[in-house]
């Protein structure tokens, strides 16, 4: 069995002591992996983006970081824990639950909001994979040609982004991250045309646990297992990193994201975490 696992850190935040809001771990066996992704803070004393620059952002951007600690912890609890991947990611945000029981007295969705992450894991048990996840950390199985057997969905993007994006207030207004955190995340009741618009996050909150997905994949032994934070989204489907990854080598793929990651920063730059499982089950 092949297991690769690597963060790769967001270009603008290199050598600044910003904090890694991913996290991730994969056991022994190489049948149990996960991906946390730490939910972004604001920064200290600032809730008018407008007013500070990307620079500033960075400097007032706290340390330690609530996402890093969420992150963590997910991952830490996942590490220890027993039963079902729901379970076990419910376990997971009971013990955020206890961090911001700690740390957030009072949450105002801005300087003062909830820590917490998203995430997704597997369980390999004979030629089934089992996952779970929530929000925009995701799984992706490719067969032998590379082509996507299967693939989780991003509820936020397909359901969430449509009607968060007709808000009509700029993000680096603190009215619209308050809206978007109170009204939109981990509300199982903000119905629009009929459906459920809200996406989730592990943020202590016990409404988190409906956005939980669940399900399993039966594998053939030639299939590859990757699981992801949002920040690989835009590599999933090109060719090159396919082909990278069918023919598996460290340096040259290596080589390859990073040469993508000073392409592109919006596409590409960002902060992204992979696990890649290869050759899990025997023929």
């Amino acid at each position: 069995m092949l297991t690769y696992r690597n963060t790769f850190e967001n270009i603008k935040t290199i050598n600044c002591n910003f904090p890694i809001e991913d996290q991730f771990y994969v056991n022994d066996n190489g049948d149990e992996a996960i991906v946390a992704d730490g939910i972004t803070r604001d920064p200290v004393g600032i809730s008018d983006f407008n007013l500070i620059s990307f620079e500033e952002f960075i400097k007032k951007y706290p340390r330690p970081s609530g996402g890093e600690i969420a992150a963590k912890t997910i991952v830490d609890t996942f590490k220890n824990s027993k039963g079902t991947l729901k379970n076990r990611l419910i376990e997971c945000n009971n013990e955020v639950r206890k961090i911001n029981a700690k740390y957030i007295k009072k949450c105002d969705y801005l300087e003062n909001d909830y820590y917490g992450a998203v995430a997704s894991c597997v369980k390999l048990e004979s030629n089934t994979l089992h996952y779970a996840f929530i929000c925009d950390c995701g799984v992706i199985i490719y067969d032998k040609f590379g082509n996507i057997k299967f693939k989780t969905a991003d509820e936020k993007e397909l359901l969430s982004d449509p009607y968060i994006n007709k808000i009509g207030i700029p993000w680096n207004l603190k009215e619209a991250r308050i809206i978007v955190r109170r009204d939109y995340r981990n509300n199982p009741n903000n119905i629009k045309d009929n459906k459920c618009v809200s996406y989730g996050a592990l943020t202590g909150e016990e409404e988190a646990i409906n956005f939980i997905r669940t399900g399993k994949v039966k594998l053939l032994p030639s299939d590859i297992v990757v699981l992801y934070s949002d920040g690989f989204v835009n590599f999933l489907d090109d060719k090159k990193f396919i082909n990278l990854l069918l023919n598996f080598d460290k340096e040259h793929f290596e080589k390859y994201v990073n040469e993508k990651t000073k392409e592109c920063y919006d596409k590409y730059g960002k902060e992204k975490t992979i696990i890649v499982l290869k050759d899990v089950i025997k023929c």
